[in-house]
């Protein structure tokens, strides 16, 4: 995989058998860079699961499925990149896919590309996050987990899917802070997420102004 932070991944899991039907909160994050729409994310979210579709402008795919704890961590999630064309020149193919499980302050992660599968376990930290780029289906959890740790600020660490490879993966802090009655501040190291919040911890509109991304939750979503 590429660079810490840089990586677009599916995910795609079986859902477990216990998970009983719910009502889910469907919801389509738009992503612009400028001006310029560059990903649209569909996200399913329930009490119990996430599920989404990140699509990219360039045509490369990203779909995640992972499990829920109750306390808002993220015990299981499962990745699959595919590449995609609008043109109909070059086949979807799928470019990998990765089986990721949180336990302690381990990460076991099973990853099939073109080269085989390599299991891995990686040291991470306690109750850390799986984190994507471009993905705010996946940053809204880091707001719920904060927000049941019952603390104004709250540290977060993320596990970064975009770093893992054969050789490792990588684990940052991120610090969520509230900012006022509606918004919330992410921080990882120098990259600072500027959020819009409901009560329920529901992401509403946002971005990373100094790199002038922007996201905005559809109408009716």
């Amino acid at each position: 995989m590429t660079e810490p932070f840089q990586l677009l991944c599916i995910l795609t899991l079986a859902t477990p058998a216990f998970l009983v039907a719910q009502t889910p909160d469907q919801t389509t994050f738009i992503i612009r860079r400028g001006s310029d729409t560059v990903a649209t994310e569909q996200v399913v979210h329930t009490t119990t699961e996430i599920q989404g579709t990140l699509l990219l402008h360039s045509g490369r795919q990203t779909s995640y499925h992972a499990v829920l704890a109750p306390d808002a961590t993220v015990p299981l999630i499962e990745v699959t990149v595919r590449q995609t064309s609008d043109n109909g020149k070059v086949k979807e193919k799928v470019a990998q896919r990765t089986r990721i499980i949180f336990k302690d302050d381990s990460v076991s992660v099973d990853d099939i590309t073109g080269n085989g599968l390599a299991t891995l376990v990686m040291q991470t930290e306690r109750g850390a996050l799986p984190y994507l780029n471009l993905s705010f289906g996946l940053l809204e959890q880091v707001v719920r987990r904060a927000n049941s740790l019952g603390k104004g600020n709250a540290e977060v660490a993320f596990f970064n899917l975009g770093s893992v490879d054969r050789h490792g993966g990588q684990t940052a802090k991120a610090t969520v802070s509230r900012v006022g009655a509606d918004s919330v501040s992410v921080a990882i190291g120098a990259v600072e997420f500027r959020l819009q919040v409901d009560s329920g911890g529901r992401l509403l509109g946002g971005g990373i102004p100094a790199q002038q991304l922007s996201f905005v939750r559809a109408a009716g979503s």
